[in-house]
């Protein structure tokens, strides 16, 4: 059965969308120019004004990548088919229905894939389920990724590619000035709108707080496994790695305009040999002009005093990264004993502590699932958790609130536990779709329903107690509050924090990863 037309104008012109699954759709509206050519590496431009109705049915072009899915068939969920393009800035709108009177609060999405892949697209990220059940309007967005979103030329063209920096957070940011001009007409309320992206998405989420361009645009945060946008660093520390592309490129560092004129897959290629010699690669920076701070700065702080923020991590967020050889789940004692030495490069009196402090919590622990939790500690939950310390501690802040996913995917009989990127179908309400990684079934659903009721109420009021969940308090250092989120909910106190403090000072060289990730007797 075909899906039933339906029609909206925003202020560049008519949109024809579609009515299904109890909400309606417009996909690929367009909310800046094109990027290629002479708008490559520069601010974005406005949308041009159309003439006639725009189909709204189908999503848009991907900003160009190199990767665009999941290896595991598990993921198919989050895959996106659609093809690459320039003229990427697209978003997607979900509502109820076109009530222009409802002030529903507006939940705007952005896509993990670090800074370098992915899109706002796939059957995951249909926002039809969370805009119903929650009643509210769902955006989610295309932007600029890679070389074309996160290129740092200003040290060389300061004057002309100022902006090629963070181009890719520009983006949002013209994104999310679509929705205050536009969102009215889905039925959304431009004064209540809440960010949330995973992954890399929420890493983003965090550098926007310490966007001055961003400020008002958004009014709740919710990060979810962010923790790389807490650690932005000064724009000159890109410089190894865009000189590298240049030279790559054979440009004349004199004549960046002839950058625009280069097919995208050239520059693709070019990135991933610079990146070879220089890990960096493209990502925000302090550029001092569009981010000017970290955000748990003293100054970030200032910037986003008035912002409720959420922040949550899978249990198990690095298992993802040792699937890649399923011995990982499988180790003996001397080899975990052995990988953590030579990864963070400590001693066997430190090895001891760390084994120690997280079987006092959970005996049970195996070598394995020791290493997979000091690797999803270290890279995801200790640095959003000193961040809710941070910002908790601060005089004059709006409240912090902690989770912890915890649904086990049932795939080879659990042993990834609740891998990096679970949560997503949890709070779109998109299990069904995800079902060959979330199992599907009445639990599946009831955790979904958990995650979609605190993040609504959250967008709703900056809040996210709900009836479905036992009380949650803001994070504070006294009591260190983290709601575990799964069929049932529990709100724990200091959750495995003997564990995290025994990793609190252990660092990973990015070149050294493979003594990490990868099997080795």
């Amino acid at each position: 059965m075909a899906a039933a037309v339906v029609t909206a104008t925003v202020r560049n012109g008519a949109l024809r969308g579609t009515s299904g699954n109890g909400a309606l759709s417009f996909k690929g509206i367009p909310y800046g120019d094109t990027t290629a050519g002479a708008n490559r590496f520069k601010a974005p431009q406005p949308v041009r004004d159309w003439t006639g109705e725009r189909d709204a049915t189908r999503y848009g072009a991907l900003s160009p990548q190199i990767n665009t899915g999941m290896s595991e068939p598990i993921f198919g969920w989050y895959n996106q088919r659609e093809p690459q393009g320039e003229d990427c800035l697209v978003l997607n709108v979900f509502t109820p229905d076109l009530d222009t009177q409802a002030k529903r609060p507006v939940m705007f999405y952005i896509h993990g894939g670090g800074y370098i892949n992915g899109g706002g697209g796939g059957a995951g990220l249909d926002g039809s389920n969370l805009a119903r059940y929650g009643d509210v309007v769902v955006v989610t967005i295309n932007h600029r990724l890679n070389a074309f979103g996160y290129t740092n030329l200003s040290h060389l063209d300061p004057e002309n590619f100022g902006d090629a920096s963070n181009a890719g957070n520009l983006d949002i940011v013209a994104a999310l000035e679509w929705v205050r001009d536009n969102i009215a007409v889905f039925g959304g309320d431009r004064s209540s709108v809440t960010v949330f992206g995973q992954s890399g998405g929420g890493s983003k989420i965090m550098t926007l707080l310490a966007m001055p361009k961003a400020q008002g645009l958004f009014h709740r945060a919710i990060s979810m496994s962010g923790a790389a946008g807490l650690n932005v660093d000064p724009a000159a520390d890109m410089e190894p790695y865009v000189n590298a592309l240049i030279k790559e490129l054979g440009v004349d560092p004199k004549d960046l305009a002839a950058l625009q004129q280069i097919p995208a897959q050239v520059v693709l290629d070019a990135r991933s040999r610079a990146v070879a010699s220089s890990f960096e690669g493209a990502r925000p920076v302090i550029d001092g002009k569009h981010i000017v701070t970290r955000p748990m700065t003293p100054e970030g702080l200032a910037m986003h005093a008035k912002v409720p923020l959420m922040m949550g991590s899978t249990k198990t967020e690095a298992s993802l990264f040792f699937q890649s050889d399923m011995r990982n789940f499988n180790l003996e004692e001397k080899q975990t004993r052995a990988r953590l030495r030579t990864a963070y490069k400590i001693g066997d009196a430190k090895v001891d502590a760390i084994m120690s402090a997280y079987r006092k919590a959970s005996p049970e622990m195996t070598p394995s699932d020791i290493l997979v939790a000091v690797a999803s500690d270290v890279q995801f939950r200790l640095p959003l958790t000193g961040a809710a310390e941070v910002r908790s501690g601060a005089a004059g802040q709006a409240p912090v609130y902690m989770y912890n996913f915890g649904w086990t995917i049932p795939w080879e009989n659990g042993v990834l536990g609740s891998p990096h990127a679970v949560d997503i179908p949890f709070a779109f309400g998109t299990v069904n779709e995800a079902g060959a990684m979330t199992g599907g079934g009445d639990a599946a659903m009831e955790t979904s329903m958990n995650m979609m009721s605190a993040f609504v109420s959250f967008a709703r009021t900056g809040n996210p107690n709900n009836d479905r969940m036992p009380e949650w308090r803001p994070y504070d250092s006294d009591t260190r509050t983290t709601m575990l989120i799964n069929e049932t909910c529990e709100a724990a106190s200091d959750w495995r924090g003997d564990g995290l403090r025994e990793v609190s000072d252990l660092k990973i060289d990015p070149f050294n990863r493979a003594a990490l990730y990868q099997y080795h007797d």
